[in-house]
């Protein structure tokens, strides 16, 4: 990985193109919400259902909660992880921050009087919002879908919505931190670890890897300080580092994570970069997009076709992309391939990572999966 810029997206600044949308009914299993413990009701807060009722099941038995549909996206209650999906769930009055899950899975939820920010291991969740509704506090049923280690079965001509726990591969993953605090800087690093017992080299191989790309982060920093030392920068404002991480795929013997990076050198705004992993569970190796999709001899050429289709429709668009690089940004959600570009890649700053989404469905044939033959023994 090479760190140049480094950048932490945030709200203003993504936008996410879904293709044959995993978001939108009836297109891809669906999403949940939960109360709210007596807080503030902040700016920009639902005071009305919007959309029909969505039941709500576990395991086919119904729960007491219900959803929502709103925008065309299911929304479950806090409620309903906390008391259906047992996940484990504290609030924090003195910081108004709801935590659900546990782990690498910790959804936590900040509210203010800006509204509701969502992150997971400090990975701020875009471009979809909770919601405060009535009082309530809703979640797309999507996070849980694709993070927090659930499936979900949608049916649309009763509008039902069955969850059951998601078969996922037996190992953890663990947060190594580095933190450093003075005048001139602020540095607050996040990276993966796995521990995947049985298989020490697997284990091995990602780690190294994962370890190796903090390490150049960790070498970019050191340079830009002795720069800015070098130099006697008198900005008053210290430099600012940060990454977080996000597991999106955990099945089928393959791992996929992403992993976004941030740095403030000083100016109007920090610069990000995002890096996505996709590891086999048999041998470690790092997965390309030939080794998923190649069985379609085609598949380049329809990813090509409807990323230039996308970009097209782009007001912040002015030209420039013809086909992905030999080796494009990518990284995998339950069913869903996402293909991803750098801020500045061909948009401007405010059109964040440009990011397109295609169901395995879309690429492969009928029965067949990304996965095939590369399952670990």
């Amino acid at each position: 990985m090479k760190y140049g810029k480094i950048q932490r997206s945030v709200a203003v600044i993504a936008g996410a193109v879904m293709i044959g949308s995993s978001f939108l009914l009836p297109a891809q299993p669906i999403h949940a919400a939960a109360d709210t413990p007596k807080a503030s009701v902040h700016k920009g807060a639902v005071k009305k259902a919007e959309s029909p009722q969505v039941t709500l099941k576990f395991n086919g038995v119904q729960a007491k909660d219900q959803g929502l549909t709103l925008a065309g996206n299911v929304y479950v209650p806090v409620s309903f992880l906390r008391d259906t999906l047992k996940m484990p769930f504290s609030y924090d009055k003195a910081t108004k921050t709801y935590s659900i899950g546990e782990g690498y899975r910790k959804l936590k939820l900040v509210a203010s009087e800006y509204g509701i920010s969502p992150d997971i291991n400090g990975y701020y969740l875009y471009p979809l919002e909770a919601k405060n509704i009535n009082g309530r506090l809703y979640v797309p049923f999507q996070w849980v879908k694709d993070y927090l280690g659930f499936q979900g079965e949608w049916n649309a001509a009763n509008k039902t919505l069955n969850a059951s726990a998601r078969q996922e591969n037996k190992l953890t993953v663990e947060t190594e931190s580095y933190n450093k605090d003075s005048k001139d800087v602020t540095i607050h690093l996040n990276t993966p670890q796995i521990r995947y017992p049985g298989n020490e080299k697997v284990e091995k191989a990602i780690n190294d890897v994962l370890m190796n790309d903090l390490k150049q982060l960790k070498e970019t920093i050191d340079k830009q300080l002795k720069e800015k030392n070098a130099e006697g920068n008198e900005n008053p404002n210290p430099y600012g580092y940060s990454s977080s991480y996000l597991v999106t795929y955990n099945q089928n013997g393959v791992l996929g994570l992403v992993v976004e990076s941030y740095e403030y050198l000083g100016g109007a705004h920090g610069t990000s970069f995002r890096q996505g992993y996709t590891f086999s569970l048999k041998d470690g190796k790092a997965l390309t997009l030939d080794d998923l999709f190649g069985k379609n001899a085609n598949y380049r050429k329809q990813l090509n076709l409807e990323i230039a289709k996308q970009f097209s429709k782009n007001p912040g668009y002015s030209g420039g992309f013809k086909e992905l690089k030999k080796n494009p940004d990518f990284f995998l959600t339950p069913d869903t391939l996402h293909v991803f570009f750098q801020v500045y890649e061909y948009l401007p700053y405010a059109g964040g990572f440009p990011e397109f989404s295609f169901p395995f469905s879309k690429l492969l044939s009928k029965g067949s999966t990304p996965f095939d033959g590369l399952n670990a023994n």
